[in-house]
């Protein structure tokens, strides 16, 4: 049992304690934020292949594409640079994948914007609460995505979150303005 634990410790726990931390997320820093998604519901996932984090929280990504593939909601992933792309397209087929400009660069993640054409953004922030991102821990993005399908409003685009969660990677030669393809 004590080698169990140590081994889990060692392969899981270990790697991710240097990404637990609180970060302060505010959408009014993102450029996207200035713009009217051409679906009713627009929700891009920060993606960062590099963040030992986003294994946990791929699958809960795809659950949710799977569970709201309705004209209404619309995915879209962003990258950090040009080299996630083929990674990204294949962890998430027939989603739209890009590279963000550093006008769009979240603080961290695994993380969600979540915007509607009408009140434009409604949340910015981690997946869902805990250590991982993962859907055991809760689903932020589902909560929100159910109560703007019902015609609620949000808002929560500033806050602070504390989970498993890295830094964007920066690399400002990939993009220029707004989003690259």
């Amino acid at each position: 049992m004590a080698v169990a634990f140590w081994w889990f410790q060692l392969r899981w726990y270990q790697p991710l304690e240097a990404h637990t931390g609180d970060t302060l997320f505010d959408a009014g820093q993102l450029a996207l934020t200035l713009q009217t998604p051409a679906a009713p519901i627009e929700v891009i996932h920060f993606f960062d292949n590099t963040c030992p984090c986003t294994r946990f929280n791929t699958p809960h990504v795809r659950q949710l594409m799977s569970r709201y593939a309705t004209s209404e909601v619309h995915f879209r992933i962003l990258v950090p640079d040009n080299s996630q792309q083929t990674d990204a397209r294949a962890q998430f087929p027939g989603a739209e994948v890009r590279v963000a400009s550093a006008a769009n660069y979240p603080p961290a993640s695994p993380a969600a914007l979540i915007m509607t054409s009408q009140h434009g953004a409604q949340y910015l922030g981690p997946w869902s609460p805990g250590a991982v991102c993962s859907t055991k821990s809760g689903d932020y993005v589902a909560q929100v995505l159910d109560q703007l399908l019902t015609g609620e409003q949000r808002q929560q685009t500033f806050q602070v979150a504390r989970g498993c969660l890295c830094r964007w990677s920066v690399n400002p030669s990939t993009a220029s303005d707004g989003v690259s393809t």
